[in-house]
């Protein structure tokens, strides 16, 4: 069996819990930012990049780099900085983002802005390095959350490769799959986990109960909202998986969140990335899931606490992680 059927094929071992009930969207349906929130993001990004570039450069490949979804070109610009010796490709199909590349750009001899898609993006000389960050997400949720459709994105990109090329995936990830128990702190994580349940409906249905500790005995009080005392003092029952997806959006602007919680951010767990691309034929030379700083600092501790219950005692958890950084090689 050849790569691609046994790594299509293994989507049938990959089925899990958190697939049930997942709505379909037509195919390439992208999600669209009015004016003020598509800034927002747009600003986002620039904040990020230096993060970004800290984590992702040491694994680049000089020669012909492909920065895939370059939205408004933040992480280009640093590329075209970086790898002065490169072609830096500014892949992205969003016409806004090709027009505000095109003006970022002008004049950059090493940068190449091309309007298209991951899926249908060919280049005319073999490639040297993929960047992908933060695009399968998008293209899983806006294409009706095909897992097949990324696998042959992923044989795609394998094919563009040169030998030695390196394929980098920065993006959202699922843990693996876990009760925790969430104590939301403020009115406003209340607030947004409500309508994380109530938008993120389009995606999956979220099943979670509200109730209290007793003897480190949840007990459910049957409600599906809280009440003013329940801030600090009532649990959230919840999967792992539904809680990360909770975590990567709640705290989104209110112009961006109906975008957000139209995406799933996680597609597969680490173990199941580095799975499908080893039956891909790549080497994995790096994987790792983490947890941003800021996320946790500016965001997570000062909105949720976060528990599990092992062997009948309650005690603190981990946040979920909110990234995933993978790096497969051609062989």
């Amino acid at each position: 069996m050849g790569y691609a059927a046994t790594a299509i094929s293994l989507l049938l071992c990959l089925k899990k819990e958190y697939t049930k009930g997942m709505a379909e969207v037509p195919s390439g349906v992208l999600a669209e930012r009015d004016g003020q929130g598509q800034e927002i993001y747009v600003q986002s990004m620039e904040k990020s990049v230096e993060a970004k570039a800290k984590e992702i450069f040491p694994w680049v490949k000089p020669g012909v780099i492909v920065d895939a979804g370059a939205g408004a070109g933040p992480l280009t610009d640093l590329l075209s900085k970086s790898f002065p010796g490169s072609t830096i490709v500014a892949l992205d199909m969003s016409s806004d983002m090709i027009d505000r590349l095109n003006r970022r750009f002008e004049g950059r001899k090493n940068v190449e802005v091309v309007h298209g898609d991951i899926d249908s993006f060919r280049y005319r000389e073999p490639v040297s390095t993929f960047i992908n960050v933060s695009v399968f997400h998008e293209d899983f949720s806006f294409n009706g959350y095909s897992h097949e459709k990324i696998i042959k994105t992923l044989i795609r990109q394998k094919q563009a490769l040169e030998k030695g090329g390196v394929d980098i995936i920065r993006d959202g990830v699922q843990p693996e799959q876990e009760v925790l128990y969430l104590r939301p702190l403020t009115e406003f994580a209340c607030d947004r986990f409500i309508k994380f349940v109530k938008g993120f409906k389009q995606v999956r249905d979220v099943n979670y109960m509200i109730g209290n500790f007793h003897s480190d005995v949840f007990v459910q009080n049957g409600r599906r909202n809280f009440v003013d005392a329940d801030v600090g003092k009532s649990f959230i029952e919840i999967s792992s998986q539904n809680a990360s997806e909770m975590f990567s959006k709640y705290f989104y602007a209110e112009k961006n969140l109906p975008v957000e919680l139209s995406e799933q951010f996680g597609i597969w767990t680490l173990r199941e990335y580095k799975k499908i691309l080893t039956d891909l034929g790549f080497t994995v030379k790096h994987a790792e899931t983490f947890l941003l700083d800021y996320l946790l600092k500016e965001h997570y501790s000062k909105d949720f606490e976060v528990f599990h219950l092992k062997n009948g005692v309650l005690s603190n958890a981990p946040y979920p992680p909110s990234t995933m950084l993978l790096v497969g090689e051609k062989q």
